[in-house]
């Protein structure tokens, strides 16, 4: 019998941890379940926003397949999954207790069964297999880690200054911070159509200087070190039921997060300003299984948020649904020589689920392990589009633009990212 916990923390940046080469010791029980396994160096997240990144992740599917790329298509969604099974649904048929958490907003992917706290549920399904997944959202703004973690990692020779404290007062108490002249859906009184009624979600408009980046980022850190206590105290209530050794255990993250390394702080349904750089798109993946996956492995191959899934159904032993675009990982993880795709793709509306009525804006990606292309699209002004190109080997920090420089690699790319982006179109007609 093979269970799964399944942990989604969310906007956790894996240059944070310390297992992918931070220097602070943000991550140690982490770090431990990293090396009792494999590590991917470089996964891709599909979104810069939960829901369309979270239906990625557990359907196998890109967005230009399941269509759930913004607030307009979040009540219809439970409508896209009749035709088929989701690998939910399968894993129910097979006999597990899938459990996550709020059905009523997540539960449309195929389960029933609420987490609404995960020691309790890990216990109460102690002698049935199950598939407990849950988000953690100590990573996501505001960042207000408890003392002494809200100064730990604070450089030494830092120190605050006064502007400083009041903008961190906004970054401890705020979810939505973005920049003065942006409007977000709840700013302009819009109902969102996932939130609970009641459920109120606080914003603020302020501009960071990079003498503000040091405070924060070790605001950051600090929910990661209690991120970390989280995720042990989890996996400590396996090992007392002796069933730490029979589960799998998946660390991943939704998507990234900016730390003002471009001005904005969070990501796109935060900050307004959504964007496809690493910051936002790169995040952690970690597996544990020691039955069958080797200590210590890491992998550097480039790979997806859509082959999580996949993977996990070959190591349950199950059949990788057939109509998911995801790749199971496990022939890397074995050393077994294949031709693993070479590119990921990623989508995001620049303001998230807080986009407005009109705005259509949409930003698109291609990424290798060498090369990046970027596309900036406004159905409603197409004068405004464009592309950006970056050699991700000598310029890791995307700060240089060679789309005119490199015309060939350009062309190649656009091709292959206009290929994709045609789906989503196709879709959209039917």
């Amino acid at each position: 019998m093979v269970n799964v916990l399944f942990i989604v923390c969310d906007a956790l940046r894996p240059d944070h941890l310390r297992c992918y080469g931070y220097s602070k010791e943000t991550s140690p029980f982490i770090d431990k379940l990293a090396k009792e396994g494999v590590l991917f160096k470089n996964t891709i997240a599909n979104c810069n926003h939960t829901i369309p990144g979270l239906v990625s992740l557990f359907t196998g599917l890109y967005q230009t397949t399941h269509m759930i790329d913004g607030p307009k298509n979040y009540q219809y969604w439970g409508d896209l999954w009749k035709g088929w099974e989701t690998p939910f649904n399968i894993l129910e048929d097979k006999g597990y207790v899938v459990a996550g958490p709020d059905p009523a907003i997540y539960g449309h992917i195929g389960y029933r069964v609420e987490v609404k706290d995960v020691s309790l549920s890990i216990v109460e399904n102690k002698n049935k297999r199950f598939f407990i997944w849950y988000r953690s959202e100590v990573t996501h703004l505001p960042y207000n880690p408890e003392p002494p973690y809200d100064k730990i990692f604070l450089p030494e020779a830092y120190r605050i200054e006064k502007s400083t404290e009041k903008k961190l007062e906004i970054v401890k108490t705020k979810m939505l911070i973005h920049r003065p002249g942006l409007l977000s859906r709840m700013e302009k009184g819009t109902k969102d159509p996932i939130e609970k009624p009641g459920y109120e979600r606080t914003f603020a408009e302020e501009v960071f200087l990079k003498t503000d980046r040091p405070a924060i980022i070790a605001l950051y850190d600090g929910e990661i070190r209690l991120l970390d206590k989280e995720i042990e105290k989890y996996v400590k209530i396996l090992e007392d039921l002796n069933l730490l050794d029979k589960t799998l255990i998946v660390i991943t993250a939704d998507h990234g997060e900016q730390l003002l390394e471009r001005g904005a702080l969070g990501h796109s349904s935060c900050s307004l300003e959504g964007n496809l750089y690493d910051e936002n798109i790169k995040i952690p993946l970690i597996i544990r299984y020691p039955r069958i996956i080797p200590q210590g492995k890491i992998i550097e191959t480039q790979v997806s948020q859509i082959d999580i899934m996949p993977t996990v159904f070959e190591l349950l032993g199950l059949q990788v649904p057939g109509q998911t675009e995801g790749h199971s990982l496990i022939p890397l993880i074995k050393d077994e020589k294949i031709d693993f795709k070479e590119e990921s793709y990623a989508m995001t509306q620049p303001c998230g689920w807080q986009v407005i009525e009109g705005d259509e804006r949409m930003i698109y990606c291609i990424r290798t392990s060498e090369w990046k292309l970027i596309y900036y699209e406004d159905p409603n002004n197409k004068e405004s589009n464009y592309y950006e190109l970056y050699n991700l080997k000598d310029d890791t920090e995307e700060k240089e633009n060679l789309i005119h420089q490199e015309p060939k690699i350009a062309k190649e790319l656009k091709e292959k990212l206009e290929h994709w982006i045609g789906k989503r179109y196709e879709g959209k007609k039917q």
